[in-house]
């Protein structure tokens, strides 16, 4: 392969900005899986409605907004992004969830509330892009004894090569992940037991259907526009499109649970 020119890598959209897109045309679940997946994880972390919940790096509020809906507990979503926070914001007014749900922008690495204040700390497809050695010691933090932490995450399904880390590097910067049992061993030595790691990689393979089927044909057309108008974007598309088909192999999702003793 010819190695591409850096420079050009540059100019590419971010991820955040191919979610944010992929948010505006209408597709509310960034993962493999969907919210299946989210509520197979926040029911093995005891999710009910006494339980206080916070989701961290909440987007347009589409997880917090439905844990409150369906589960009637309490969720706070936290975000660095004042655009993604005014559309979570806008989604709780419309659903009337505003005595259920609360939304404010937070550094992760410093979170704004006490010692043990949550009875489930949730993240999806977030962490990956964090400094993770300081953003899971808050999170434990804010969690009460006997809490729970659920993560949704991109993973390694085997070990990479330093190339793919390069190529990786040149796409998504800071983008860091493990594979199955490093995230166990991680949890571990941020201070959690009985982790579990939950694999659901077979469900990528189903992706691009269930993107389709959320966007509708509305939001393809919206999405088809954007991409014509946004050469960076589309560039960007193309380039991680190219990534996940070459390395398929490697790529995998699933979700760990973990206990604050």
């Amino acid at each position: 392969m010819k190695p591409r020119n850096k420079s050009n890598m540059k100019k590419m959209a971010s991820m955040a900005d191919i979610d944010e897109v992929m948010w505006d045309c209408g597709l509310e679940c960034l993962h493999p899986g969907g919210l299946e997946k989210t509520d197979e994880m926040v029911l093995r972390c005891g999710i009910n409605e006494d339980k206080n919940v916070l989701d961290v790096g909440a987007g347009k509020g589409v997880t917090p907004c439905y844990l409150a809906e369906k589960y009637k507990c309490k969720v706070v979503g936290i975000d660095h992004s004042e655009k993604m926070l005014e559309g979570a914001m806008k989604r709780a007014r419309e659903k009337g969830l505003e005595d259920k749900v609360s939304f404010r922008k937070a550094d992760i690495y410093d979170l704004l509330f006490n010692d043990e204040s949550f009875d489930i700390v949730i993240a999806e497809c977030a962490t990956t892009m964090l400094d993770m050695e300081k953003a899971f010691p808050e999170m434990f933090r804010v969690l009460r004894h006997g809490g729970v932490i659920g993560d949704l995450e991109m993973t390694w399904r085997k070990e990479p090569t330093e190339k793919i880390l390069e190529e990786v590097k040149e796409l998504w910067g800071d983008y860091d992940t493990k594979m199955f049992k490093e995230w166990k061993t991680f949890l571990e030595r941020m201070g959690f037991t009985d982790v579990i790691v939950v694999d659901f990689s077979q469900t990528i393979a189903d992706m691009d259907t269930m993107m389709k089927k959320m966007l509708g044909f509305s939001g393809m057309l919206k999405m088809t526009f954007k991409l014509m108008l946004n050469s960076p974007l589309r560039r960007a598309m193309k380039e991680y499109g190219r990534f996940f088909k070459k390395y398929q192999e490697y790529i995998g999702y699933a979700y760990f649970v973990g206990r604050k003793p």
